[in-house]
């Protein structure tokens, strides 16, 4: 199983985890089975509210889910669409709390309420 995993900066382990997933610089593709991490760079970081498609950098590498700390509804249900569930990071804070929270299982689906309604949330 493959996740995705909004970053603010990438530094290893304990890189922190993005508060708004569309605004990420990067994205971390973690495979869960094999535990590698790559790295892909958002090039539609800076962008007006609504007009992210971040999720376009997805298609292709068999992601199963990402986990965000804050994420817009359209770009939560563009996720979706494209077969991929959406997770909320929770307490994690970091590319490994996540990735240990996920494995273990406490990590929770995003519901309708949860999804933020502009930049400044999460």
């Amino acid at each position: 199983m493959k996740i995705i995993i909004p970053l603010d900066d990438y530094s290893g382990p304990g890189s922190q985890v993005c508060a708004h997933f569309g605004s990420a610089p990067f994205f971390a593709t973690v495979d869960m089975v094999a535990g590698e991490v790559s790295i892909i760079d958002n090039q539609n970081a800076h962008h007006d509210h609504g007009q992210c498609t971040p999720a376009d950098n997805f298609v292709g590498i068999g992601a199963s889910a990402i986990v965000v700390k804050g994420i817009g509804a359209r770009a939560a249900a563009k996720i979706q669409s494209l077969g991929m569930d959406v997770y909320v990071a929770g307490s994690a804070r970091t590319l490994v709390d996540v990735i240990e929270q996920f494995g273990s299982g406490i990590l929770k689906k995003l519901d309708a309420q949860q999804t933020c309604q502009g930049h400044g949330c999460g």
